[in-house]
This record gives C-alpha cells, structure tokens and sequence, in this order.
C-alpha cells in the first residue's frame, strides 16, 4: 500500500505541475492568438452561404493577374521579383567613381573581401519574411556576380562563408574578420586579382540603434559605429597593397563614414539592403548592363555625430534629472525615466547641413563659427562636414538639365524641365526640384526658422540614349512651402518675400544654383559657382489665411504647446537658430527634473467622466439587435451616417464588443457581423505566405477540412532607402501595388507598412523601414506608394505615427520639441500618407509626446488627424497584448479608456482583446456609457476598414460567419481536462490508499493495544471513554 500511495502522489504532483504550465501557457496562447494562427496558417471563421446565385461575382476587390489560381500566382511571384531587382538596378547610388573603375569588364576575375560579402544583410531584424542561408529562393552576390560573367575566387569565398564570426546589431565592433585572416586571403588571391569588391555592413533592428559611441575592434576605442572600425581599416589597407582595383559596396541602410574608406578604393556604391533579389541588381551595375541612376535620400556626413540632433538621442538620450524618484512613484512598468529634448528643432539632416552652409556664404548668424565643427576645428566648413549630400548620385553617362519654365499660381506650381544624355552611354536621369522660402525680420524676431533649401518635387526620365532628350514636369504643390508660426500666428502661413525655384544634381547643387541666382559666387565663401538659370525667382505677399484651415474648415492651430520642454520649465531648453548658431548648436544634453505636475501627467491618467456621459445601461441595452444589416449591405453606407453604422454595431452581443478593438495577425471574427482575417507587417515585406487549395485550387480553402496544395512566401525587397533612392514615382506606386497584390492574395485587410518616420539621425536602427532624413520626400514618397496600395483593397497601414526616429529607450521615452518642428517634420512625413493619399489606417508609436503616450495622445490622434486632416480611416497601437491579468494604470500601455479617449481604436497583438475587455468592466463598475460611446466608434472604423477591403471577397448577403476554434486551442483545452482529471485522480486515489492506510495502521495498533489492557485491565476503559 505504501508503494501505491507513492506512486499516486507522484502522479498528482507532476500532473499538477504539468496543469499549471498547461494553464499558464493557455493565457499567454491566448494573448498572441493571433500570431499563433498566422504561424500555422489558420483561419478562425468560416463564411457558410446557402443556396448561392450562380451569377452573382463576390469578387470585389480583383486581382490584376486574374483569378487567384496558381497560374497566376506565378506571374504575381515574377512581377514581384522584378520589382524587387529594379529597385536595386534604379536605386544603388554611385557615390565614388573617379577614374572610371566601374563599370567592370564581365570576363574580370574577381575577389569578394568583407565578411558581408559572404554572409550579407539582406534585411535587419524587424517584421517581414527573413532572408537567411537556408533561403533557397533568393540571389546571392556570388550567385549574381557569377551571372554577369565574372568569376569569383571560391577558395576565399569558401573561406568567409566558414568563419564564425556574426553581424554585431548596433555595433560595428567585434563583426569582421582579423588582419591574420585576410593576410591568409591575400595568399590565396592567385590570378583572381583583376579587382577586389569589398563589402562592408551596418545592422540596427527594431529595438536597437546603431551605437553612438561604439567600442573599436581594439576593445578600448570609442568611436561611432558609422565610423570605419580597425579590422576594416587593416583590411582595407591589405587588399588596397593587393589589387588595382577596389570598389567597395556598403551594404547599410544607414550612412557610413565614408570619407576615409575613399583612401582606399577606387569606387563605392550604395547598395542598403538588398533583400531577397537584389544584388542581381547590384552585379548589373558593376558589370555596366545596368547604368546606375539612384540617388541617396540621406546626407552622407564626414563625422557621423556632427548632427545637430545627436546629443540627446539615440543611444545619447539622457534620464531626467530625478529618474529615481519618477521611477519610485510611477513603478518601472510605466517606463517613464528617459526624456529626449530635439534641440535641433527642424534642422534635421540637410536641412541642417546646407542652411549653415548658406549662412555662411551670405554672412548671417556667425554660422562660421566653431560651434558644432568636426574635430575641433576654429571654423565651419562644409567641405569638412558633408561627404556627399542629400540627392547626389552618379551615372556612367552625363545629362544637362535647363530650367525651361516655371509658373507659380496660387494652387499649383508648375516647373518644367529640359533632358538631354550628353554622354556615351544611355540612362535614366533624375529631375530633382528644390523651394527657398523668405527668411526675414518677421522670421527672425518670432522664432519661425527656415531651411535654406528644401525638396519639394521630383521625377525621373525614362531610359535617354546618347544626345536623346525629353521634358519633365513637376507639379509642386505650394502647401510644402508654408511655414508654421507656433508663436504670434499659431498656424500656417506664407511668408513675404521672394522665393526661389530651383533644381540641381542633389540639395547641395541646387542651394548653389539659388546663391549663384542671388549674386553670390566663389569669392563670397561658396565651394563652386552655381547656375542662375537653373533658379527661378517669383515674390509674394504674406498670406495668412490660405493654410490656416484644414480639410472640412477645421481650424489649424496649436496642439503642442506642452510637448516644449519650455512649457514645463521656462527657458530650460534652447532650439538650434539661424540668428545665432554659434550659441544655440547643442554640444551639451538638455535635461530637467520633473516636476509633480510632470510626474502627474506621466500617469497617463487623465480620463474623467463627462458630467453629460449617459448610463452604462442606456447604451449597453441597445446591443443585441436584429437590424437585419449584413457586412455586405454596408460597403457603400459611408463612416459619416452614424445612425446606420451603430445599427449594423448593435447587432452583435456586448460582450462581443471589446473583439472590434482587438488585433493580431490574424484577427478573430466579430461576433456574427465581420469574418476572421490576416493582416500583414512589415515595411519591405507584408510577410507571411500565399496559399493555393488542394480542393478549391484558389487562395480561399473551399471548406474548413481544405489543405493547402502550395505555399509560396511573400517576397521580401529592398530596404527603403533604396526604394526612396530610386526617385521615381512609378517604382514608388509600383511598391505599393505589388506589396497590396500579396496581401490580396492572403486576404490581408491591411499592411502594416509604409513606414514615414524620418532619419533624425544616421544611427537610427530603423532607419532601414523609413524613407529619408526629408519630411517632404518622406510626404510626397509614402503618398503615391499608399495611393497605389490602397487601390489592391488592401489597406496601407501607415507606421510609427510618428516621432518613432530612435529604438534605444522607444518604449515610453518623452520627446519634447517645437510645434513648428513638429508639424514640418514628423507630421509632415506621414501627412502625405493619411491626408492626402488616405491611407485606411495607422500604427501609432510607442513613446511619448512630450509626457503623453502617443497613443493616448487627443491632440495628435483627434486634433491633428481626425480634425485637422479629417482623416477617416482607424488607428491602432504599437504592440500591447494584455493577456488576460489586465490591471488598468499598471503600466504605460494599460491605460485603456484613455487610449480610447484619445481617439486610437485597435490594440496591436491584442487577440484576447484584453484592453476592450478592461474598458467594457470600468465602463460598467463606474457606470460610464460615454466609455461604450468611445469603443462603439472604435467598431465603427474598424468594421468601415474590413468592409473596405479584400476581407468581404467572397461574401454575399446570404453569407453566415460561423466561429471555428483553432485545432490548437482544442489540444490545449484537452490538455487541460487530461491534466485536471489525472491530477484530481491522483489526489483521490493519494486520499484513499492515505485513509487506508491510517485505517490499517490504526487497525493494528488497536489490536496491539487491546492486548496489553487485558493483562493490566487499563486499556479497555480508556478507548470505551473514547
């Protein structure tokens, strides 16, 4: 019995051990549902229709390739690839070239130096499709190289592939190979020697900036991560002794430092990310099939810290003054101790770097003073700042460019530009169109600061033979040229004055064309003489009305008078200024000690009841209709008839209310009203994979038991700069479509892409999945790729709304800025995407503006985009699962209602709908029905965007939705019931043999202690007593 009894308490321990994990394991399966069916391709409705019409085409949103049968899956995947190669072929810029080292001859024997060169960065570590070594379908650059004729040495190639060492995120230090080891390559170049291609890489992710102050391969060294590390340099000078020729590829998204490694090369090319297809457009150029017309979106600095923004930012961003007491009072979970104070104020890239430049030409502010110059020289220089500036790129032939006509009317300008290919070779040239807008008395004495040139246009030719030419037109509109007056205005506004016209070869070329048009030349500080006709001079009155309102005559006025440092403690913080740079460059961090009223409002608790707010009950008592509407009998009902769409809401059971703010990747049905989906993530890649049906043989499973015939992986393409790079408008939209035609494929109701944060700084670690360093780029780019998305019924998701520009510390940081800042930069980037091109969604950021999550932000989220640009579309967080243990206020993303309040409708990764859950229990324990206001609006949008999209295709009015519960959370269940009933067994069976067993014992003990009464005559009376 012993032996049993043992037996049964082991068995109930280890199965309730096994419960317990079983159980834990359930709740956080629970949370990241959705991404947990994306993973095992699952779908958890199932769209029953009785009786269809044979006639009738449920197809609304089609595919342009045709039907979706696995025919034209195949051509979908060729147009993607294509895509993915003529982003690398139009977007690799040639920044050095100087005796015609490239192109190279095809027959040329070659050695690949740089462990990249091996084992590149095809990608960083964010969302999207991964590229790897077990990639099967992708193109390599030995692969690539090999296809354009060239042979490569396979011993050292062999050689890196075999190395050990791993690219270093963040860091430079550490990733490539000793000088023993490329020594040892040296040995073995043999008659491979007709070039040398190095490769040198740079990897930020999600979460991680490049290092600001990286440590050198030396162990002791500090020095950016942009800069060239020690183990490059030396390999670098051993294959420069080696070879003739040496052309360089720099395979990051993120502006190296490049002006020592032109020491040792004879050409460097820009190649970013290439994905999953693109160094075949990297080997087309080397080889001379491809002629190189792409164009950096960045400036490419001789000193990496020499930005204006790097002091407080980055892995630079300071702690406030009293971080411990923040930390003490609010908790570590509200992530509320770093603070970021943009010093720069729109002086971001080449806005900083050309604006000085001009200030010195012309003579204003003490610009040439030593404040912010590189290795501390007496005086500012550009030719010591800048290597290559925003825009610049090379050809392998030359193009003249003449200003033909420019006509400024009020609502367009219209710049029209003449091309000729005055060289040897045919190519594409890009037409680049730059504003000067008046900087005066008025400007300089309210604080309204102005770049001395900015992109406001662009275009690009087709392919120009030799002496072939062509007309480009360039339509500007001249809203980029208003100004935002946060101090006497408190809007929009044209200045007065004279404005300049101008194009040129890049940002640089194109300010000098405006000075040359101003008188100024070589003999007033400029490093070459510019071309007056290539500047067009018009003037204006000031206008203050004409951009003082937003779409439907919303006012436009301040929002972020609290989001300057200076709001909470006066003259704290000093902005970066044309009228005195010598004391307004920042070389020191810009911290402050919170205040009470700071850490109150770092809470995040700023949600009260409206005194009018209706019950709980009033509102709660009109879910559960019968309103006879269906998903389909709402395509064509717009978000502005309310009274309909809360008919079609109240329809479903309240309890059902909180899935309409849930997401995940793949969504779960709402109630019976809208279907599960799957949604895409990734800027460069919408992930996941397009599936065709054994029994239906299209991309929808004809029955919950239909398996899949073939699986084919969405592509994954080039990093953004390239595709920005590329300054063509069609290759732009092109991305847009062809990424909108995966995610119809999958059924995407949107992709969260397009993401239109800018480069505040070289080192930021998404910089990869962002545009440019140019707000107005960022506008007029981001614009036409969601244009041309949303035309797929895939919605364009626009991300990180926005300020999103650092990774160290993103997760509840406080960024403090100017409004006009502000506006003209992050809001400006993303303002192309949502006002203009109405993108049907967006994914707010994870850090603060100023002491608010942006996510609970009213002033951004409703203010700016709901009023000002009357923005439609919905709003969802940054990743915020909440499990099932929600405690509201306990951390900076647990504050629910007011999210909610602040107009954001969705919650990322939040399957279980945790959030939604959380506000439906306060609203109905504090008796709010204006909380059930908040999140019924939030159903509204997002039921608006599935009806919207591919999501409805193959639904009819007849259709039903029926909830299927994934096999996975079934075995769980069983699981669960497996364990419970063996534990409680156990338990039972541990009780009885115990019981038993104290049974017997004490059966034996009472016959050996009847015994002894009988001879002493005590025992028996005792136990009779008992």
């Amino acid at each position: 019995m012993l032996k049993k009894t043992r037996i049964w308490a082991g068995l109930s321990t280890t199965f309730a051990s096994l419960l317990c994990c079983v159980a834990v394991g359930s709740t956080v399966a629970d949370a990241y549902s959705g991404t947990i069916n994306q993973a095992l391709n699952i779908t958890t409705s199932e769209i029953v229709t009785e009786n269809p019409d044979p006639n009738e085409d449920t197809v609304y949103y089609k595919s342009s390739f045709g039907d979706f049968n696995e025919a034209n899956l195949k051509k979908l995947q060729a147009a993607a690839k294509e895509q993915a190669i003529n982003e690398m072929r139009e977007g690799a810029a040639l920044l050095y070239n100087p005796d015609g080292a490239l192109p190279m001859k095809s027959e040329s024997k070659i050695t690949l130096f740089g462990r990249a060169a091996a084992t590149p960065s095809y990608q960083a570590q964010s969302a999207g499709n991964k590229i790897t070594d077990s990639t099967e379908d992708k193109i390599d650059l030995k692969t690539a190289l090999e296809a354009e004729g060239f042979e490569i040495n396979g011993q050292v190639w062999s050689d890196l592939r075999a190395s050990d060492t791993e690219i270093t995120v963040g860091s430079a230090a550490g990733f490539e190979e000793t000088p023993q080891f490329y020594s040892s390559c040296i040995g073995k170049v043999g008659d491979y020697d007709d070039a040398a291609v190095v490769v040198l890489t740079r990897q930020g992710a999600e979460g991680t900036d490049l290092a600001m102050d990286d440590v050198d391969d030396d162990g002791t060294t500090v020095l950016s991560a942009l800069a060239l590390h020690s183990n490059e340099r030396e390999m670098l000078r051993l294959v420069r002794n080696k070879f003739e020729k040496v052309i360089v590829l720099l395979n990051s998204p993120n502006p190296m430092e490049v002006e020592e490694i032109e020491r040792y090369c004879d050409a460097i090319l820009f190649i970013g990310y290439p994905g999953q297809y693109g160094f075949q457009g990297v080997a087309e150029i080397l080889r001379g099939t491809t002629n190189p017309s792409g164009h950096i979106a960045d400036t490419y600095a001789v000193n990496s810290l020499s930005a204006p923004a790097v002091v407080n930012s980055g892995t630079r961003t300071p702690l406030y003054e009293n971080a411990s007491e923040i930390e003490s009072r609010l908790g570590s979970s509200e992530k509320a101790t770093y603070m970021s104070f943009q010093a720069e104020s729109i002086f971001v890239g080449y806005r900083y770097y050309e604006t000085r430049y001009n200030d010195c030409v012309i003579g204003l502010g003490n610009a040439a003073s030593a404040a912010g110059a590189s290795g501390g020289a007496s005086s500012w220089n550009y030719s010591s700042e800048v290597s290559y500036p925003f825009g610049y790129g090379l050809s392998y032939t030359s193009f003249s460019q003449t200003l033909k006509q420019v006509n400024a009317g009020a609502d367009k300008i219209t710049v029209t530009v003449e091309v000729i290919n005055t060289g040897d070779v045919a190519g594409k040239s890009v037409v680049q169109v730059y504003a000067q807008t008046p900087y005066g008395e008025y400007e300089m004495e309210n604080g309204v600061e102005k770049s001395a040139v900015q992109l406001v246009g662009f275009d690009k030719t087709e392919i120009l033979q030799p002496d072939e030419s062509c007309e480009v037109t360039v339509e500007v509109d001249p809203y980029l040229l208003a100004s935002y007056d946060a101090s006497v205005l408190e809007t929009y506004y044209l200045s007065e004055g004279d404005y300049y016209i101008a194009i040129g070869d890049n940002s640089h070329d194109a300010l000098n064309n405006i000075l040359a048009a101003q008188g100024y030349g070589t003999d007033d500080g400029m490093d070459y003489e510019g071309t007056a006709s290539k500047a067009y001079k018009y003037t204006l009155a000031r206008d203050e009305s004409t951009y003082s309102e937003g779409e439907n005559g919303a006012e436009i006025t301040n929002r972020f008078e609290d989001c300057d440092i200076n709001y909470w403690q006066e003259g704290s913080g000093t902005y970066l200024s044309r009228k005195d740079w010598a004391n307004t460059y920042p070389v020191e961090q810009t911290t402050i000690s919170a205040s009470d009223k700071m850490i109150e409002a770092l809470s995040g608790e700023w949600y009260e009841k409206p005194a009018d707010a209706p019950t709980y009950s009033e509102i709660a008592s009109q879910f559960g209709q019968n309103n006879g509407l269906t998903l389909i009998d709402m395509r064509d009902v717009p978000i502005t008839d309310v009274g309909t769409w809360r008919k079609f809401i109240f329809q479903m059971n309240i309890e059902d209310l909180p899935y309409a703010t849930a997401d995940g990747f793949v969504n779960p049905a709402i109630s019976v009203l809208s279907p599960s989906f799957p949604v895409g993530d990734g800027c460069d890649s919408v992930s996941g994979s397009i599936v065709i049906y054994q029994q239906s043989g299209t991309n929808k499973p004809a029955n919950k038991d239909d398996k899949a015939k073939i699986s084919v992986a969405c592509v994954r393409y080039c990093s953004k700069p390239i595709l920005t790079g590329t300054f063509n408008p069609d290759l732009h939209a092109s991305r847009g479509t062809i990424m909108g035609e995966e995610g119809l494929w999958r059924g995407n109701l949107e992709n969260f892409g397009t993401g239109a944060n800018m480069h505040r700084t070289p080192f930021g670690g998404r910089n990869f999945e962002y545009f440019s360093e140019c707000s107005t780029m960022t506008y007029l780019a981001a614009k036409t790729e969601v244009e041309a998305m949303q035309k797929t019924g895939v919605h364009a998701c626009s991300k990180h709304f926005t300020g999103n520009d650092q990774e160290f510390q993103r997760e509840g940081v406080s960024v403090f800025f100017s409004e006009q800042a502000f506006r003209e930069g992050n809001l400006r980037a993303f303002e192309g995407a949502l006002r203009e091109a109405k993108a049907g969604g967006y994914m707010s950021s994870f850090e603060r503006l100023g002491t608010v999550w942006s996510s609970a932000s009213y002033a951004m989220n409703t203010g700016i985009v709901r009023g000002e640009w009357g923005y439609q579309g919905h709003a969802i967080t940054d990743g915020a699962a909440a499990g099932t243990g929600y405690v509201n206020h306990s951390s900076y993303k647990d504050h629910a209602v007011e999210v909610f309040a602040a107009g954001t409708q969705q919650w990322c990764l939040d399957s279980n709908a945790g959030h939604g859950k959380a506000a439906l229990q306060i609203a109905k324990q504090t008796n709010d029905g204006n909380i059930l206001e908040l999140m019924i609006d939030a159903a509204i949008h997002w039921e608006y965007a599935i009806v919207n999209s591919c999501v409805i295709n193959g639904i009819s009015r007849n259709s039903k939705i029926v909830s299927i519960t994934p096999w996975w959370r079934t075995a769980i269940d069983s699981a669960i019931a497996v364990c419970a009933v063996i534990t409680v067994a156990g338990a039972a069976l541990l009780v009885t043999g115990t019981v038993f067993k104290l049974k017997d014992k004490k059966r034996k003990s009472d016959a050996g202690e009847g015994g002894a009464a009988t001879d002493n005559g005590a025992g028996s009376g005792n136990l009779s007593e008992g």
